[in-house]
């Protein structure tokens, strides 16, 4: 199958890409080698909102590289761009930064909690104080959480927390973010007595590329060998020929994420398959990844793949490569092609193509469902808390937030377009 490539031509820098790199000698001596070993105790100190333009990002770009499986949410980009995006102000919300950094004995950087303070409503005498991670989105961040090597995940949990609550005195809840299950384990065990928990368990999956894809597909279950066997015979039977396009070049990507939220949104309308959501159906969404996605792009991390038949795109993931490991994060098809199965094939040409850039872990991305399961790939669960104080205005505050979340994603679902 041929593989067109995009050019790497020069692209002018934005605002966005001067705040989130800045000039090598304001780096730290410490950001420049990656940490193998660390020094107790942890202390936790909340930072402002200048930090998000200063030195603390080349110190957190190289924590959020040291992570595998990595995920794009543990980015300074990523979260730099979604403070900026959707932070709320408004008379009903209020968002107020709470960025709080973990150091060790030498003032190695730890881990980052990109949180923020919420007040419901704005102002008024009554209002209800959470604190929470950033990534209140409909999805568009998948994971949200601290920002740390998993085996310092307890103790830096614990020093956030002890942060938070000498900072934060009155907060009526307090969201964990994601930890892996193992830390998540040890850390549930120092919950304050008589605080309510409410949880949530979610599950990453990824492969580990061989150094060839016939020896990957050697190694699957009978289950995907055949349908990958039905996605290209299908094809074949009709005289159609896909391709495979890799977006890279800056300059490229508006028209290449274009095509994306079209597809995207045209595969939220499938009703014969797992339902889908239009994560970007919103314009402050497609901006932010847009700003995102250019960010990656300008650094050679961003790769669209778009699968081509006879000229048109008919299925499409953006993707995001970092070290040796990439992401496949969202996607999007044609609905006339589906009976072809052109996710399938794209996912397998992606692969195909990771293996072919001697890639060393492919990440499906979070979410259980078939599509992901007949890989036979490798989990990481995640579980994330939320920690209620014992104040009775705390519980019935909580119990009311959670039943107005549950009535909004009925009527956003009741909301969808029907199709026939």
């Amino acid at each position: 199958m041929p593989v067109v490539s995009s050019t790497n031509l020069e692209f002018q820098a934005t605002q966005v890409r001067e705040a989130l790199q800045p000039a090598p000698a304001a780096q730290p001596a410490q950001a420049r080698l990656p940490l193998y070993s660390t020094h107790l105790p942890f202390k936790a100190e909340r930072v402002g909102e200048a930090a998000l333009e200063g030195p603390l990002l080349v110190e957190w770009d190289a924590l959020h590289a040291r992570i595998s499986p990595l995920l794009p949410f543990t980015s300074p980009s990523w979260n730099v761009l979604w403070w900026r995006h959707h932070r709320s102000n408004t008379l009903f919300t209020r968002d107020e930064l709470c960025l709080i950094v973990v150091r060790d004995a030498q003032n190695a950087l730890i881990a980052v909690a990109p949180m923020m303070s919420t007040l419901r409503p704005a102002i008024g005498p009554v209002r209800v104080q959470t604190l929470r991670y950033f990534g209140a989105d409909p999805n568009v961040t998948e994971v949200r959480g601290m920002v740390c090597e998993p085996e310092n995940e307890p103790a830096a949990l614990e020093a956030v927390l002890t942060c938070l609550k000498k900072e934060y005195p009155r907060a009526h809840w307090i969201e964990w973010g994601a930890l892996r299950q193992e830390s998540f384990e040890k850390a549930s065990r120092r919950l304050p007595e008589g605080s309510r928990t409410s949880t949530r368990e979610i599950d990453g999956y990824h492969l580990d590329l061989p150094s060839t894809w016939e020896e990957l597909r050697a190694s699957r279950s009978r289950n995907i060998k055949e349908s990958i066997r039905r996605c290209y015979n299908s094809l074949k039977r009709d005289g159609l020929t896909p391709e495979l396009r890799v977006v890279q070049a800056p300059e490229e990507v508006p028209a290449a994420l274009e095509t994306f939220f079209r597809l995207h949104a045209m595969r939220s309308l499938a009703t014969n398959t797992v339902a889908h959501g239009n994560v970007f159906g919103k314009a402050h969404d497609r901006a932010f990844l847009t700003d995102y996605a250019l960010e990656r792009a300008r650094r050679g991390e961003l790769r669209i793949f778009q699968l081509l038949i006879a000229g048109t795109v008919v299925a499409t993931r953006v993707a995001f490569q970092s070290n040796e490991q990439i992401y496949l994060y969202f996607s999007g098809y044609d609905l006339e092609w589906a009976k072809y199965s052109v996710m399938t094939t794209l996912v397998v040409e992606a692969i195909k193509w990771s293996i072919e850039q001697r890639l060393a872990l492919l990440h499906l991305s979070p979410g259980t469902d078939v599509s992901k399961l007949r890989w036979g790939p490798t989990a990481t669960r995640y579980v994330s808390l939320t920690e209620v104080t014992r104040k009775w205005s705390a519980q019935l505050s909580f119990d009311t937030y959670q039943r107005a979340g549950r009535v909004r994603r009925w009527l956003a679902t009741a909301r969808q377009p029907k199709t026939t």
